[in-house]
């Protein structure tokens, strides 16, 4: 082998070894004062996009720091340069095989480890005080922002599907339900890890109670006959109002007075409306209602898709039985 080789396999392996090094290791000679810059009393409007840039900033340091105080383990399997970049770019430790590739800082046996990062279905011996998950969990804990749990990740466990970080809904977009959950998290609700469990049983329930409600349906049929008379009484009192004009009585339901009106006035400007700002107002309207039409579709696609799934594990389950 050449000189010239010789020196470039060195220098590759250079920028191998320093995929683990920290990215800045410059340490500042005397501490540094803090600068306080001098704030101005300005507009409503200036002060509220400077708030919204604090805010921006605040949101975008945190996303920054959002692997800081945890240490990670490549297994040789997954993706070593595309993980490692990942996860130091937010702050994280990480380390692999120092058989596989130069550079590796600590081996699997650090105590120290809080995510061991494995792509295949079975892991061997496992130590404790560790969380074994698939190589997805960084990614769409990246996108999402936050830390997503991880029992959705471990080792053989079927992956959520992925959500681009790029795709925000408007109103009367369909929204999965993987995303409504990952909304619900960026919100800080907190949601059961047993809903799935609960809504097999409650599945399985209902199939025991159908005979139970039919024989109740029917004796509250009779009771709400004899209700029904009382109810529509005072339910006409509070709703209907009677007015008399000119020796005549006529009822009158203020809600739907209301309604009529509003309809009334938007009709009228409509027919209001020049050419050009008429056919732009049935180009909107159009847009928005198939929009809807697109929503129901994949709402429907998808309720049928969870209906499948769920009687395909009550067959799986009839078979083990």
């Amino acid at each position: 082998m050449t000189t010239c080789g010789v020196s470039a396999r060195f220098s590759i392996l250079q920028k191998l070894a320093a995929l683990s090094a920290s990215l800045s290791r410059v340490i500042p000679s005397e501490p540094e004062e803090e600068v306080l810059v001098d704030e101005f009393p300005a507009d409503t409007e200036n002060s509220d996009v400077q708030e919204e840039r604090k805010r921006q900033q605040q949101e975008e340091e945190k996303h920054k720091s959002l692997f800081v105080g945890l240490k990670f383990f490549l297994n040789r399997e997954v993706p070593r340069e595309a993980l490692a970049f990942v996860i130091r770019s937010f702050g994280g430790q990480v380390s692999w095989d120092s058989s596989i590739c130069i550079g590796a800082t600590y081996d699997s046996s650090d105590t120290s480890i809080t995510h061991h990062i494995v792509d295949r279905p079975n892991v061997g011996p496992q130590i404790i005080n560790r969380y074994y998950v698939q190589p997805q969990w960084i990614f769409d804990s990246v996108n999402a922002r936050l830390l997503l749990p991880v029992e959705d990740y471990f080792p053989g466990a079927l992956l959520p599907p992925h959500l681009s970080p790029f795709v925000q809904e408007k109103e009367g977009d369909y929204v999965p339900p993987e995303k409504q959950r990952l909304l619900a998290l960026q919100r800080g609700e907190r949601i059961d890890d047993d809903d799935e469990d609960d809504d097999e049983e409650e599945d399985e329930e209902d199939e025991d109670d159908e005979e139970e409600e039919e024989a109740e349906k029917e004796k509250d049929e009779d009771k709400s006959k004899k209700v029904k008379g009382k109810k529509q009484k005072t339910s006409g009192q509070k709703k209907l109002n009677v007015k008399v004009t000119a020796g005549t009585v006529k009822v009158v339901n203020k809600a739907q007075v209301a309604e009529q009106e509003k309809n009334e006035e938007k009709r009228l400007a409509i027919m209001m409306m020049k050419k050009k700002e008429k056919y732009l107002y049935n180009k909107i309207m159009f847009g928005k209602k198939r929009k809807v039409r697109e929503a129901n579709k994949l709402a429907l696609k998808r309720k049928a898709h969870d209906e499948a799934s769920k009687s395909e594990r009550k067959g799986k389950k009839s078979k083990k039985q």
